[in-house]
């Protein structure tokens, strides 16, 4: 029995090396080839070669890069969503891209909360970080829960803030993925619109877009000032 648990502890322990080598590796990956990564998510056209060379893995391989997407946060992801929609249809592309966003912002909250501030200040301009840090100590489920909802706010970026909060990360996930879902709908119908030449889909996808992006830059101050009002409820109580 002794001999046993000794085993399971041996085990244990050579998958939480693994673990930490893995996530070293990926870090350095990340930082090394930062610039390249930013210059291949902003090219649509360079993804969708990807994606097309890939066959029958063309899936696992858009996955992945959404996930890639979300852990290296200033890359823009209703492009890639769009893109989605371009290559699998609106369903499966906003299922393909809701299941790479899982996993990419699963791993950054792990990340976050496992290897603190300074792992995340490679990761978030000071600027952000500045403006966003209340977040951190202060937000409750719903305030992130609107902020990955309402457009106007760098999501990506808050994934990073949230991980060093104290919420529970599986309520995290459960927020990002209710809070994500209708933007990578919308951007999955934008997408099969223009690949498909649907006049139709396309003028309401983008009527769509340009009303919500058009309402959240009028009113990202309040917006701004409505969250961070939350924030100070929070406090007082």
């Amino acid at each position: 029995m002794k001999r046993s648990k000794t085993s399971r502890q041996a085990i244990s322990n050579k998958t939480i090396v693994i673990a930490a080598v893995a996530v070293i590796a990926m870090i350095a990956l990340l930082i090394i080839f930062w610039q390249p990564f930013i210059a291949f998510f902003g090219n649509p056209n360079e993804i969708k070669a990807v994606v097309d060379r890939a066959g029958i893995l063309g899936p696992l391989v858009f996955i992945i890069l959404q996930a890639l997407q979300i852990i290296i946060a200033p890359i823009p992801g209703q492009a890639v969503a769009v893109m989605a929609g371009m290559l699998f249809g609106p369903w499966l592309g906003t299922l393909y891209s809701l299941i790479g966003a899982l996993i990419g912002f699963t791993a950054v909250f792990f990340l976050a909360r496992q290897l603190g501030r300074p792992f995340v200040e490679r990761f978030v301009e000071p600027k952000h970080l500045s403006k966003f840090d209340k977040l951190s100590t202060k937000a409750g489920p719903l305030v992130f829960f609107l902020i990955f909802l309402l457009p106007g706010f760098p999501d990506d970026v808050i994934c990073y803030i949230a991980g060093l909060s104290k919420i529970p990360i599986r309520t995290l996930i459960l927020i990002s993925i209710a809070g994500r879902l209708p933007g990578y709908l919308l951007s999955g119908f934008a997408g099969a619109g223009i690949e498909q030449g649907n006049a139709w889909l396309i003028a309401s996808m983008a009527t769509a877009f340009v009303i919500a992006l058009g309402i959240a830059y009028w009113k990202r101050k309040p917006l701004e000032s409505w969250v961070m009002s939350l924030l100070d409820s929070d406090e007082d109580h």
